[in-house]
């Protein structure tokens, strides 16, 4: 039976997506029928994935790799691996193709109309090319679109089998495709002839994955590259999964990458902005950083009161979000008796502890205290959260103490899928991690579990429950995301003093040009600011939340996250909420937050060694006389305020009990206060 060219499409796109999907996870065993799948195309299920393929010295995506998936409503997403069988059985390959080329085609014009038409690849074989039927439906594709829109990627093999493959690549060329070889080793160089019909090279990952530890591969890999400069194309690396493969292709000439490292595919709304996708992400592998989901806690509990470097940092590592978009791999939480199945696969005892409102394993290493405080917290905090956002958590959360480092990797490793050097880096930096697509969150105690401070806990559950509002799809700015949870932990530690101090090195950091909401908006940007900031993007991104709620108010909040899960984008909801676009506010929000802080006050925060105050707001480095009065009592020093116009201090362990007056006066402000001890 003739193959018809929507089926040739689908199966391109499933080759291309098979070879990606084999570094992420093996292909799951799963009971599908053809009914299935036809309430697939009827639901609107299935979906296109986009990788990107990234500039490895400017840092822009330049263009993306269009690949299919399933959204399957039990089983999660799906890779063309677990359905395309099914698909050539049930006669939908045809529909199923029409339904790719349209997307992808779309796609690229609301790119387009976005201000940033970016290029989509499509991977093909010379047997297509060869059919009349798939050229016409490509020209016919290509009459709208802009010169090099499009990329068609074909196979070596392609040129050598079907002969009419290079007629029909010219034509493709004169239409205004851009010609790519795919797949290519050394022994696919080629010859004058055929470059002159291409635009680039797409060096095989077979040849990548050895590039960094095999002399014999570096030189065909340089040999490749001199080729492409001499015939005057460009040069991927197809499978750059770690950092010492993107630096010594790099090294050695090449210009764009593509792979797990830079990006695994991702869903369009998290390709913007566009042209400054960052290289080397935080993770490669099983690990999957997502605009849609939450923010790890660089150094613990730190980030509320300004964020100091994370513990241990591994050389390179650039903490990231701690919210990880992994494949389900198995129950949300596990039941009481699985407990010798979790003790087996992570090398760890746990005890379980049902709460009020969730499920609780604790590695048995986790002393009784911490875990009497845990349960606390994460009850309270539940509680807390659901009565704030208006909605219950659609399940019972999962949580997974680990008492050290060491086993909280193993746990990520060998329980959730990380890979483990990930799961090492991720140990070192983090106190926790939320998986939202199983219903998990994983704490790091030897990170955070300091002085009673579990407020972790809360910015975890905060990020859990914004997406299970916004929905496993949407993307939200990674700043937005951060910034809300990272509110929520200082409501829980309940500090004013740290809060103050955060606002004010958060204004300094925007005034000075190291900070901008701009680079920090997706998780490739946060995690390159975030690890030079030290950390303290966490107190930026507090801050612009919480300018958000002040403009649009708590309940605003809530109606952009459930427009967002109804197929807006952040943006859009955003703008029809707030009457302005979220670009304007990105660019207002120095200006918004001097005049919130211009303001000199002092705050202060109650402790068992007496009140904890500060100064704030005040000019940076400047003289301050502060006069504390009470009955029978006054005092009277100066001191001079940081760079971040704040000072510090304690009052009340050796005075009387009562009430007393704080002012400070500087350089044209004054602040007073009353406190009681």
């Amino acid at each position: 039976m003739k193959r018809t060219s929507a089926r040739r499409v689908v199966e391109s796109v499933a080759r291309t997506d098979l070879r990606a999907g084999r570094s992420s996870r093996p292909t799951r065993r799963l009971v599908l029928q053809p009914a299935d799948l036809v309430k697939a195309v009827e639901r609107s299920e299935l979906i296109l994935h986009y990788q990107p393929i990234v500039d490895l010295r400017a840092g822009q995506c330049r263009r993306v790799e269009a690949l299919l998936r399933w959204r399957h409503p039990r089983f999660g997403l799906l890779l063309p691996a677990d359905f395309i069988g099914i698909a050539a059985t049930s006669g939908l390959l045809e529909p199923i193709g029409r339904w790719v080329i349209d997307a992808a085609k779309r796609r690229w014009q609301e790119w387009r109309d976005a201000g940033e038409p970016l290029g989509v690849s499509v991977n093909m074989s010379g047997a297509e090319l060869a059919a009349f039927a798939t050229i016409h439906e490509i020209l016919t594709v290509l009459r709208p679109l802009e010169a090099d829109a499009l990329t068609l990627e074909l196979p070596p093999a392609a040129f050598t089998e079907h002969p009419t493959v290079r007629v029909a690549a010219q034509r493709f060329a004169a239409a205004g495709a851009r010609i790519s070889l795919d797949d290519v080793v050394a022994a696919d160089a080629p010859g004058r002839s055929l470059a002159s019909q291409l635009d680039e090279i797409k060096i095989s990952r077979r040849l990548v994955a050895r590039v960094a530890t095999e002399p014999d591969a570096r030189i065909d890999f340089q040999a490749l590259v001199e080729l492409a400069r001499d015939f005057r194309l460009g040069i991927v690396a197809v499978g750059v999964e770690d950092r010492a493969t993107q630096e010594m292709v790099a090294s050695l000439g090449c210009d764009l990458a593509q792979g797990y490292w830079v990006s695994r595919p991702l869903v369009p709304d998290r390709l913007g902005p566009w042209r400054r996708w960052a290289v080397g992400v935080a993770f490669g592998g099983a690990v999957a950083l997502a605009a849609h989901v939450g923010g790890g806690k660089a150094a613990g509990a730190s980030a509320a009161g300004g964020g100091a470097s994370a513990p241990a940092q591994a050389p390179g590592f650039l903490p990231s979000f701690c919210c990880l978009d992994l494949p389900t791999l198995g129950p949300s939480a596990p039941s009481l008796s699985a407990l010798d199945t979790l003790a087996q696969r992570s090398g760890v005892t746990f005890a379980a502890q049902t709460t009020t409102r969730a499920e609780i394993f604790a590695e048995c290493a986790v002393s009784q205290d911490v875990l009497d405080r845990l349960v606390n917290a994460v009850d309270r905090d539940i509680a807390e959260l659901e009565t704030e956002y208006g909605r219950s958590f659609q399940r019972r959360p999962a949580i997974y103490a680990f008492a050290t480092r060491t086993t909280f990797a193993m746990g990520l490793q060998n329980l959730f899928g990380v890979r483990g050097p990930d799961a090492g880096l991720l140990a070192a930096a983090n106190g926790g991690i939320t998986l939202p697509r199983q219903g998990a969150i994983v704490l790091n105690l030897q990170n955070v579990a300091k002085d009673g401070d579990l407020s972790i806990v809360r910015h975890e559950l905060t990020h859990a429950l914004v997406h299970e509002i916004v929905g496993p799809e949407a993307s939200l700015p990674a700043w937005f995301d951060e910034g809300l949870a990272t509110l929520e932990e200082r409501a829980a530690a309940n500090d004013e003093v740290a809060s103050a101090r955060g606002s004010a090195i958060a204004l300094s950091l925007l005034v000075e040009g190291s900070a901008s909401l701009a680079d920090l908006a997706t998780p490739a940007e946060w995690a390159q600011r975030n690890a030079t900031l030290d950390g303290r993007a966490y107190t930026v991104a507090a801050e612009a939340a919480r300018l958000v709620e002040q403009r649009i108010g708590h309940d605003g909040v809530l109606r952009v996250l459930e427009a967002t899960r109804g197929g807006r984008t952040f943006g859009a909801a955003y703008a029809t909420e707030a009457g302005e676009s979220l670009g304007d506010f990105e660019r207002a929000f120095p200006a918004r937050l001097a005049a919130d802080q211009a303001q000199a006050r002092i705050v202060q925060t109650p402790g068992e060694d007496g009140v904890r105050w500060a100064l704030a707001g005040f000019t940076p480095g400047a003289p301050v006389t502060v006069t504390i009065e009470g009955t029978g009592y006054r005092l009277e020093y100066a001191v001079n305020v940081d760079r971040y116009g704040t000072y510090q201090a304690v009052f009340g362990s050796t005075a009387p009990h009562g009430e007393y007056t704080i002012r400070a006066s500087g350089p044209q402000l004054t602040a007073v206060a009353t406190i009681r001890t």
